[in-house]
Parts: structure tokens; sequence; C-alpha cells
């Protein structure tokens, strides 16, 4: 039974990935047509509201979240989806679909020193070593004397989405011990998030938004990003989350940037070349390194705990 919740867990956080990945690409686009930030944010969120709340009010799957937890959903919808997305978008301004997504390749990291912070989690040294690898892969995509992929604007931005996410996840840890359920907590943070961008909306981009040059991809792209990688995707994540852990599921951010750099290149959004590819895997690798080690410790620390049972049972 523990084996089929994890196999499930595991296929929900590879799909989740799956789909974000895909999303810097469709954002990418949008961004290319013009259609500012928060028009895609708000856009985005109102969609994913509305079918989640369509879709699970008729199930009669949404829980009453009680009066004094509304704070703990509401600093969830402030990392993420809002500042996350802030981030993630305004950064992709700044840097190419592939190289955004192995920045926030670093949320893992970011999400393991999080955990660890706020419920002493144990963390080893080598945790560091794999942040300052995968700083290296990032300093080999950005700083490169042929192409401005990245700017330093682009690079803070994209960091941000980093320490929002870790944020997130260190956030959804405790709602889940609480009881909540995955539909229900992303349908909450969702609707909330529309309160954070509606001012944004207002002050930013209502005197542009009815000039844009509205045509039918750009719409489909916002609904698949509503539907999918904002209702779907963060479902899916919580899902995964409640199955199996925060900290179990971190390393599995990793499919993003292969996802991404897979679209990116199927659809000529942009072209793969050594420095990237190499800059890329170095991101990967210093992050798979650093999850690794923290897994495996938490493993065995697990089984000699198991084994001190045993131990004492037998005494």
């Amino acid at each position: 039974m523990q084996n089929k919740r994890k196999l499930y867990g595991y296929l929900a956080i590879i799909t989740a990935d799956i789909l974000w990945g895909m999303s810097f690409v469709w954002t990418k686009e949008l961004l290319q047509n013009g259609i500012p930030v928060f028009t895609i944010l708000l856009g985005r969120m109102i969609v994913a509201s509305s079918v989640l709340l369509l879709l699970f009010k008729i199930t009669g799957k949404l829980e009453n979240i009680r009066r004094k937890d509304f704070s703990l959903f509401f600093l969830l919808a402030l990392f993420q989806p809002f500042l996350y997305f802030i981030g993630e978008n305004y950064g992709l301004k700044y840097a190419s679909p592939s190289i955004g997504a192995a920045v926030v390749a670093l949320v893992p990291v970011a999400q393991t020193l999080s955990l660890h912070l706020f419920y002493k989690e144990n963390i080893r040294a080598t945790v560091f070593l794999g942040t300052a690898v995968s700083a290296i892969g990032i300093a080999i995509m950005s700083f490169s004397s042929q192409t401005a992929d990245l700017s330093m604007k682009g690079l803070l931005l994209l960091l941000l989405a980093v320490v929002s996410a870790a944020m997130y996840g260190t956030i959804l840890q405790k709602i889940l011990k609480k009881g909540y359920g995955p539909v229900t907590i992303t349908t909450a943070q969702n609707m909330i998030s529309i309160i954070y961008y509606l001012p944004c909306f207002l002050v930013f981009d209502l005197n542009t938004v009815t000039s844009l040059q509205w045509n039918a991809q750009s719409v489909i792209n916002i609904l698949i990003l509503g539907v999918l990688c904002s209702a779907g995707a963060f479902a899916l994540y919580s899902t995964a989350a409640k199955l199996i852990s925060v900290a179990g599921i971190a390393v599995f951010t990793n499919v993003i940037p292969v996802v991404t750099l897979a679209m990116s290149v199927l659809l000529g959004v942009e072209l793969l070349n050594v420095r990237k590819t190499v800059g890329i895997l170095i991101v990967i690798v210093g992050v798979l390194v650093s999850q690794f080690v923290f897994s495996g410790k938490k493993k065995s620390e697990t089984e000699n705990k198991n084994l001190n049972i045993k131990e004492t049972k037998t005494n």
C-alpha cells in the first residue's frame, strides 16, 4: 500500500514538472507577443479558479477552511503563485526559456535550506557544494561574451522565484499537516492570488490591455497556462507532497529545465549550443548531487532508528 502511494506521488510530481517545464515556452511566447505580465498572470488565475470551482463544487470535494488557518493560506498564495510568478514572468523578459528553467532548478536546494531553517531537518555541507556547482552552471550560461541570454536583472528576478518556491513548499508542508486536501489547497491559493494580482493589473496593465493585438494563439496559451499549469500542476504537486513529502519530491524539480529545453528546441524558440547544454547540465548535476546526499542521509537515519526500535523490543 505504501509503495502504491509513493508510485502515485512520483507520477503526480513528474507530470506537474512536465507541465511547468512547458509553461516557460508558452509564457515566453505571450511576452514576445506584447502581452503584459500581470495580464498573463491574472488571466491564468481567473481561468484556473473558475475551472477548479466549477469542477470540485459539483463533486463536493472542497473543504471549508478554518478561520484560524486563513493567514496560512494567504501567506501560501503570497509566495506562490504571486511572488513566484512575478519573478518567473519578469525574469523571462530578460532570459531564454531554458536558462530561466535552469535557474529555477535551484529550488530543491533552496527548499532544503528552508526546511532546515524552519523545521530543523538535517542538512549536510554537500548541499552547499551542490549550490556552488549549480551557480557555476548558471555563470557559464549567463556571462558569456558571445550572447546576453541572462542579465543581472533577469537573474535577480528568477532568484526571487526560487526563494518564493522554497517558502511555498515550507508553508505547504504545514498546511498539509493540518489535514487539508490538495484540491482545497490549490483552489484556495488560486482564488487568493486573484486578490493579489488585481491591484497590480489595474495599476500597470489596465491602460494598455485594451490596445493589445490579441490573437487566437495568445488566448489559447493563457487557457492552457490556467487549466494545465495553474490548476492541474499545482493540484498534482500538492498531491505528491501529501503522498510523499515536500522534501522527498523537491529533487524532481530538475525535470523542469530538461522539458523546457526540449520544448524550446522542438518549437524553434531557441537553438541548442554547447555552452548552453554544458551550463544546464552542470546546474542539474549540482542540484541532484546535493539532494541525493541529503536524501541518502535521511534514509540512513530512518533505517538506524528502525533498527534501534527492533533491538529495544528484543531486549
